[in-house]
């Protein structure tokens, strides 16, 4: 949206002693093959003693399926894998779930808390291979 024109030169300086390719796009004038990344979003919640994903929105894949003109019905098409630490401790995600479907098959989505599960850490992985993690308190 407008530069100074030695902004690239600029930048090359500022990253002294590391060499860095850099390109300077005018998101004006060249917006065809504009994209923003974006993380993803997720709610994740403790129903009727079950950990349950609400809802899932891999951020950049809707924004490629957009592209393509292509649209989904269940949240769960988009998802790789989910793994549930239900004792996390704050440093090491170690699953005891570990939900990965076959090629025809959907995550489940819902999950059975266990009677002695604290912190519950949620890590969910899009097709694109990019991951939302959260954590939920059971109690």
């Amino acid at each position: 949206m407008g530069h100074e024109p030695d902004l690239a030169a600029q930048l090359k300086l500022a990253a002294s002693p590391y060499k860095i390719d850099v390109e300077v796009v005018d998101i004006l004038r060249d917006k065809a093959n504009l994209e923003f990344r974006r993380d993803s979003e997720a709610k994740v919640v403790i129903k009727d003693g079950e950990l349950v994903v609400d809802r899932f929105y891999p951020m950049n894949l809707l924004q490629k399926l957009s592209m393509q003109k292509e649209t989904v019905e269940d949240w769960r098409e988009l998802v790789e894998s989910i793994l549930i630490d239900w004792n996390y401790d704050g440093a090491i995600l170690q699953p005891t779930v570990v939900d990965i479907p076959g090629k025809t098959d959907l995550v489940a989505g819902r999950y059975k808390v266990p009677a002695d599960a604290g912190t519950i850490r949620v890590k969910i992985t899009d097709l694109l291979s990019e991951s939302w993690e959260g954590s939920v308190t059971n109690g």
